[in-house]
């Protein structure tokens, strides 16, 4: 109930709305790296680029640090590296991370899922000059239907413009034309989708409906990004002994157990609402999280060069796969090991520099060898994670 007038007039939108970007990106760079959460509606736009450009995508748990994240970002060697989506969910540790081995890194994100969206199209419309052919239109906060949406988009050239209740279609369809449009929705995006087609039937304009249907394997698929979310939760519990992490923890575990049974009864779509409900609840709870982690650091000077010492070991083992002789840094890090293990922070943290002065030494020394190793240990224009 849509039908072909409308993909000029979304793509006019975007440019409007696009927020500024951090820099200007070089499209000839030998090696571009995408960041993204795991936020499904960030994770879909990021996937798309990825897919249309040839970049290597790697993805992070909303809201968390991972050093191993860092350093698989460093094996490819990287000229630049986008992230998508704001500081809340690609933690602002990584821009520093890279930004220590003179990685450029773009941040292209809005103040939330629908603005993000807006950016990342806007931008990478101007850095590789990609064109649409249509649009799919989807619930920002549907994974399974923004799951379909990008397989549409990227069969018909279309870029993905996401939706909540408070999206003023009738503004958009008074300013603009649109060529082509297709609305994905499943069950949990009915009432939304609806709001949608009512204000373009008020312009006399159609589009094709899509009808995403929620299998159990695809809540499935989403639980298990969810206990990945709640077992770093549940580490940063145990690390900050917080009883109010503590707590979240119980009550998430009481919402997962409500999708098995709704799963075992055959109720796979109030199944998959709690799932949409419980990957609410990890962001803010891995929002909090983050903050106590960081207090616990503050008050922990062990905890802090444990944390700083890890991070560094994950990006020495990238080096040392690649071939690189990594003994001279690997001696300073067993002594930092031994100091922590004394109680000589003040040393240790002297040799942590020292460490990471040499690494970063070795790391220009041998980038040319490190992209060469990822060319034949990586799939480039794929996920590193998942």
């Amino acid at each position: 109930m849509m039908g072909k007038k409308l993909m000029a007039v979304l793509f006019g939108l975007l440019m409007l709305a696009m927020p500024l970007t951090v820099g200007q990106v070089s499209a000839a760079s030998e090696t571009t790296v995408i960041l993204v959460s795991d936020n499904a509606a960030d994770k879909a736009i990021a996937e798309y680029l990825a897919n249309l450009t040839g970049a290597v995508l790697v993805t992070t748990t909303w809201g968390t640090y991972d050093p191993n994240v860092t350093a698989e970002i460093l094996s490819y060697a990287p000229d630049q590296v986008i992230i998508i989506g704001g500081p809340e969910a690609v933690v602002e540790q990584y821009v520093t991370d890279l930004e220590d081995y003179n990685i450029t890194v773009y941040r292209w994100f809005g103040s939330n899922r629908y603005e993000t969206d807006l950016a990342v199209i806007g931008n990478a419309s101007k850095l590789f000059g990609i064109k649409f052919n249509a649009t799919v239109v989807v619930a920002g906060n549907d994974s399974l239907a923004i799951q379909t949406a990008l397989r549409l988009a990227l069969q018909n050239g279309a870029m993905i413009l996401y939706v909540n209740q408070s999206t003023n279609v009738s503004r958009i369809m008074e300013k603009f034309q649109v060529k082509e449009m297709v609305m994905v929705q499943s069950k949990a995006s009915e009432k939304v989708m609806e709001k949608v087609a009512r204000e373009l039937r008020t312009c006399n304009c159609n589009a094709k409906e899509v009808q995403a249907n929620v299998t159990a394997e695809q809540v499935e698929t989403i639980m298990e990004q969810v206990r990945e979310r709640f077992m770093a939760i549940e580490e940063i519990a145990n690390l900050t002994n917080s009883t109010q992490l503590r707590e979240q923890v119980r009550e998430m575990l009481q919402l997962m157990e409500q999708v098995n049974q709704s799963l075992q009864k055959g109720n796979v779509s109030e199944a998959y609402l709690l799932a949409l409900k419980l990957q609410v609840k990890t962001e803010f709870t891995l929002k909090e999280a983050r903050m106590e982690l960081h207090m616990a650091m503050e008050k922990n000077g062990k905890l802090a060069l444990e944390m700083e010492l890890e991070k560094i070991e994950a990006q020495l083992k990238i080096l040392e796969k690649a071939g690189v002789n990594v003994s001279s840094v690997q001696v300073i890090l067993n002594k930092v090991s031994e100091a922590i293990k004394a109680g000589n922070y003040s040393v240790a943290r002297v040799l942590l520099k020292d460490a990471k002065k040499a690494l970063h030494e070795l790391y220009m020394a041998n980038r040319e060898l490190m992209r060469e190793n990822s060319c034949t240990c990586h799939d480039h224009g794929k996920s590193g994670r998942h």
